[in-house]
């Protein structure tokens, strides 16, 4: 156990040092980070053969989930609020669109990700070591494109295996972070998670979380606690909607998580460069 005496030590000699220098606070956060990720990871592939047996296996992200944000609550002072949770079981199964601002995202995605949810992924990830096995563990769902295969064939047929798992999936609409410093803004939407859920026949959930701006800033080299608040918005149906609607659908959708964003969203604070 020495090596936990020196451990403690270091991160209360860090904590000291955090007083009188931001970067110092940044990087001990970002340890802080690591540390619960690893906690969370290993708690799911801990219970993945418990969840296996009783056949639950895709709530193993549930379990990642919750652990990750409950030792943040803890080591980092981030606390969750969220708005009209409800919705997410009630519209069980359906497909979930959040926006994506940096990978603080997943302290978000910790408190609010619900039993029997999965994550689509490329099918290049589940060859990878740990994080390929664990997807796997999680029964999350795969795609992979064929050369003479559309966006619309290839969601169709992953929307055929939502279906039988009878579970939720989680999207990132924008396909990447969104950083913005002038103001709270979205990127462009994708089309791919409006494909499934119309193939899938299964209603749109969007869940918007406030800027981040001041709890986490990577350009500014700050991290601070903070409490996040997320609105859960109504969900959007499917039935009776057309291929050709679905641009549409994912304008407005993008509209009104956007006129979100702006509401529940902070003011920003004054950070220096």
């Amino acid at each position: 156990m020495h090596w936990l005496i020196w451990v403690l030590l270091f991160d209360g000699f860090l904590a000291l040092c955090s007083q009188f220098s931001r970067k110092i606070n940044y990087a001990r956060r970002l340890l802080h980070y690591t540390l619960c990720a690893t906690v969370a990871s290993t708690a799911g592939i801990l219970a993945s053969p418990f969840l296996w047996a009783v056949k639950q296996q895709a709530s193993g992200n549930w379990v990642v989930a919750r652990t990750f944000y409950y030792t943040t609550r803890v080591l980092l002072g981030i606390t969750v609020e969220i708005e009209d949770e409800e919705l997410l079981t009630k519209c069980h199964p359906c497909v979930m669109v959040g926006n994506h601002q940096t990978m603080f995202d997943l302290v978000m995605l910790g408190r609010v990700f619900p039993k029997k949810t999965v994550i689509l992924a490329k099918k290049v990830l589940s060859y990878y070591p740990f994080i390929g096995w664990f997807m796997r563990l999680s029964d999350d769902i795969f795609i992979s494109r064929g050369s003479k295969q559309s966006a619309s064939d290839m969601f169709k047929r992953a929307s055929r295996e939502l279906q039988s798992k009878d579970v939720s999936v989680w999207f990132f609409p924008e396909g990447t972070r969104g950083r913005f410093e002038g103001e709270p803004d979205l990127l462009p939407f994708k089309l791919g998670a409006f494909l499934l859920a119309y193939h899938a026949k299964v209603p749109i959930v969007p869940v918007v979380v406030m800027d981040f701006y001041n709890i986490y800033n990577k350009r500014r080299s700050w991290s601070a606690p903070g409490t996040l608040k997320i609105k859960v918005l109504k969900p959007i149906p499917m039935d009776g909607v057309r291929e050709e609607d679905l641009d549409t659908i994912m304008n407005q959708t993008r509209d009104l998580m956007l006129a979100e964003l702006k509401k529940i969203s902070p003011p920003r604070i004054a950070i220096d460069a």
